[in-house]
């Protein structure tokens, strides 16, 4: 199986020699995954970001299945709990290879992402699906659970943005993400990454997939979304004016304070923009655009 160029070069970026030694034994990986599970490999996601996702059938009943395998660093459990606990809008997980970081689920039917409300030009649609997925999400982690990041635990990754972006947004930041973690009104358990590429449409509704996993602020909820989706991102009109009308639906639509949902937008935006100088010492120019306008929102 030839891997997409894009997730080659994550992989190798971001994990170095590990990354290259998993790489070399994916198909041998799949090749032991499928004889175990008795499918067939028809195909891989077309955007392969940092684990592989593969869709397959059974030889047996010729049903559709996915094949996940988390990359170099994944654990397996934690998102095997997470999709547990949000049963109701994620896909049945049907069997697991713990040793392997390997799972198989359930195929998305239809399947298509909430990308393509946007590509149609409804990106008010989607926003407004984003906004019902978060409140389908948001339970506060249960006893017993396995421990998750929180995320005032990415504070000190804010620093990666010294030198790289304005004194002022990187000062805003580091006061402002402080702020939202101390004054949270309760602690639920997020998905963290929840962007339009990570919603499929099904037979009876919306499935969340590929959880982050992580714990804090219910508004937090909201960053991924505003920078999103990377290659299809809503065009013809000013961007400030997108960005105004997807806030306004999610004030209108949750139940949640909008300074929190503006700040937490930016925060979100921040530390992205810090992830991408951690990954390709670089941000790309729409995300810097956006961080700057609602960096002047917030101190407007």
């Amino acid at each position: 199986m030839n891997f997409p160029a894009p997730f080659v070069k994550n992989i190798r970026d971001t994990f170095g020699i590990a990354g290259e030694e998993w790489l070399q034994g994916l198909p041998s990986l799949l090749r032991g995954l499928c004889e175990r599970w008795d499918l067939t490999i028809t195909g891989h996601a077309e955007d392969l970001s940092y684990n592989f996702v593969g869709y397959a059938r059974t030889n047996a009943q010729k049903n559709p299945v996915v094949l996940k395998v988390l990359c170099p660093d994944g654990i397996l459990d934690k998102e095997l709990q997470w999709l547990k606990y949000y049963s109701e809008v994620t896909p049945a997980v049907l069997a697991v290879e713990s040793d392997q970081r390997a799972f198989m689920m359930q195929m998305v039917s239809p399947g298509s992402s909430l990308k393509s409300l946007v590509k149609a030009g409804k990106d008010d649609e989607a926003t407004s699906v984003i906004a019902q997925m978060i409140r389908s999400l948001g339970k506060e982690r249960p006893a017993g659970i396995l421990p998750y990041k929180h995320v005032r635990d990415f504070l000190p990754t804010l620093s990666l943005l010294h030198g790289k972006l304005s004194s002022e947004l990187v000062l805003l930041v580091a006061v402002l993400y402080d702020e939202l973690c101390m004054t949270a009104p309760r602690d639920v358990l997020l998905h963290g990454d929840l962007h339009h590429d990570n919603i499929l449409a099904s037979a009876d509704g919306w499935k969340v997939i590929d959880p982050h996993g992580y714990v804090g602020d219910p508004a937090f909820e909201v960053g991924a979304m505003i920078s999103n989706p990377l290659d299809c991102y809503p065009s013809g009109q000013p961007l400030e004016k997108i960005l105004d009308q997807r806030l306004d639906i999610l004030y209108r639509e949750l139940a949640m304070d909008p300074y929190r949902i503006l700040g937490w937008t930016f925060c979100y935006s921040m530390l992205s923009a810090a992830w991408s100088i951690e990954d390709r010492q670089e941000v790309p120019e729409n995300l810097l655009q956006i961080v700057r306008i609602l960096g002047s929102k917030i101190t407007s």
